[in-house]
């Protein structure tokens, strides 16, 4: 018997666009992050709804806390995934026609 997932007052659920992980710190981590500019390992994610703001759940997992440091490996791998490809424009379509 599986659950339904779980979603917001506006319908979205975890995986939807307008749900974002936000990362939250324990206090040394916020110390570390206001006074020294260093990216702390987050203690958990948040996973919240953009439009109200809403809590969907958390996470301890530690690859989704990898992806929110600011560390070269665990970047240097997301980056290479997620990069969208560059792709050109005509000159024609970005310009208005003039009067």
């Amino acid at each position: 018997m599986s659950r339904p997932p779980r979603t917001c007052r506006c319908g979205h659920a975890k995986g939807h666009e307008l749900v974002a992980e936000e990362p939250e710190y324990t206090l040394w981590g916020w110390i570390l992050l206001s006074m020294f500019g260093i990216t702390p390992k987050p203690d958990h994610v948040v996973y919240r709804c953009q439009m109200c703001r809403q809590s969907l759940g958390s996470t301890r997992d530690p690859k989704v806390l990898a992806r929110r440091t600011g560390s070269p490996k665990a970047s240097s791998s997301a980056n290479a995934s997620t990069a969208p490809a560059k792709t050109e424009t005509s000159p024609s379509s970005e310009e208005s026609p003039r009067t």
